[in-house]
């Protein structure tokens, strides 16, 4: 018959069970304690595993739905705006086509300058060229658009007479290349802008 007594467990466990109660009771919770710590710092532990897959999986759910997004917005298109430089670079420009020519002159330093560079921006990617990353036109505009940046060429605009910023100068373009017109766009509205060129296409039809 078997005999607790004669085990070296018993012999191991035998100060614990004649020791007072507190005694037991703070070991037992040193030895939860030190089984409870091994298992949560174990790679093996289910609960962290199930939890790190759920959110691998999550990310990996979201991430081809935003490409989605991105590719059935048809085409990553911007508008076309050329930055002009020099009278040679202005030359060149209004020489490409025969299309109306819509250019913008402004300085670094003007605030109103920055504010109408967003309108035109929309304007031009309404009216004019769109292009892909390569620098392709995708979508051919009515018109196309440049800028001339002031302090880059302070030659150009004393020549072209340009004494308020921004400005915008609309040309006849082709070799035979005609100013029809130049509209001080401090303050005025994208519509009113939208309408000025309209009229002055209409008198180049015309």
């Amino acid at each position: 018959m078997y005999n607790p007594t004669n085990s070296g467990l018993f012999e191991c466990w035998c100060p614990l069970i004649t020791m007072p109660s507190q005694y037991n009771a703070w070991i037992f919770f040193i030895f939860l304690y030190s089984v409870a710590r091994t298992i949560l710092c174990s790679e093996a532990f289910t609960p962290w595993n199930v939890r790190g897959t759920l959110s691998l999986r999550m990310k990996a759910s979201r991430l081809p739905v935003f490409r989605e997004l991105i590719t059935d917005d048809q085409e990553d298109l911007r508008a076309d705006i050329s930055v002009i430089i020099k009278q040679d670079g202005l030359n060149r420009f209004l020489q490409a086509d025969h299309r109306l020519c819509v250019i913008k002159l402004y300085a670094p330093y003007c605030k109103a300058c920055k504010a109408f560079g967003v309108k035109f921006r929309k304007l031009a990617l309404e009216k004019g060229d769109r292009i892909n990353a390569a620098g392709d036109v995708v979508h051919p505009g009515i018109a196309r658009f440049g800028e001339i940046e002031y302090s880059s060429n302070i030659k150009l605009c004393k020549h072209l007479d340009v004494k308020k910023f921004p400005t915008v100068l609309i040309y006849r373009g082709g070799k035979e290349s005609e100013l029809i017109g130049e509209i001080d766009c401090k303050n005025i509205s994208i519509e009113n802008l939208v309408s000025e060129m309209d009229n002055v296409a209409e008198t180049v039809e015309n």
